[in-house]
């Protein structure tokens, strides 16, 4: 659709593979989804690392899949964790025993998946690696659970979740991948739009909102 920009190409011709450039343009474009949404609408998640590794995890997996093992793994982390964490045990064995619980639902629901299909019969196709990033998923939501409430950790997850299928639609749009592709001056202007939402100390939408409907509440009073 687009031609390809003599800077795209020299890139390439020096040792740089198209599917390397493509995952560290949505690296860029994932981080400044976060970053709008954290400083502008106020979206908390796990850090910046989480929604990236979850966003490009759904590209490979497809939403609905994504999804399904998302909640797999958040169930399974919740249940085992709050059985472990009634055993007095070191914190790393705990989170250890948890991944092997983990794999073992999973083994479980790949079985599951495979006898009666429930609407998700192309699982075995989905790269490993998919698996295990969202997988990793399960660490940061204990460390969030240790630190806060059930609610705050859950308000965290749906937020990282969130941002994560906001970034998926956007890198898994072709138009948009092809034209970053071979547009690669947009880089330099995130880094500028970062620069610039780092310094940002006005309300968030958030904030905006609430003192709005305040002050609407205070009018009619």
């Amino acid at each position: 659709m687009f031609e390809t920009s003599k800077l795209t190409e020299w890139i390439l011709s020096n040792g740089v593979s198209e599917t390397v450039l493509e995952l560290l343009i949505a690296v860029c474009i994932l981080a400044t989804v976060v970053s709008i949404a954290r400083y502008i609408f106020d979206s908390k998640t796990y850090g910046i690392y989480a929604p990236i590794l979850l966003a490009i995890a759904y590209s490979y997996t497809g939403l609905k899949y994504g999804l399904a093992i998302t909640l797999v793994v958040i169930l399974t982390s919740l249940l085992s964790f709050s059985v472990l964490n009634k055993i007095r045990m070191h914190y790393i064995t705990r989170i250890a025993t948890n991944y092997t619980v983990l794999a073992m639902v999973l083994i479980l629901f790949f079985i599951l998946i495979e006898r009666f299909g429930l609407g998700l019969e192309n699982m075995a196709n989905i790269p490993p690696l998919a698996f295990i990033s969202i997988a990793a998923l399960s660490d940061f939501f204990i460390k969030q659970y240790l630190k806060k409430s059930l609610q705050g950790s859950l308000i965290t997850l749906f937020g990282t979740i969130f941002v994560a299928v906001i970034g998926w639609f956007v890198i898994t749009r072709e138009i948009i991948s092809e034209y970053m592709l071979n547009n690669l001056w947009i880089l330099p202007l995130l880094t500028i739009l970062n620069i610039l939402l780092g310094r940002f100390t006005g309300l968030r939408l958030k904030d905006y909102l609430r003192f709005r409907i305040t002050a609407k509440d205070d009018s009619n009073n």
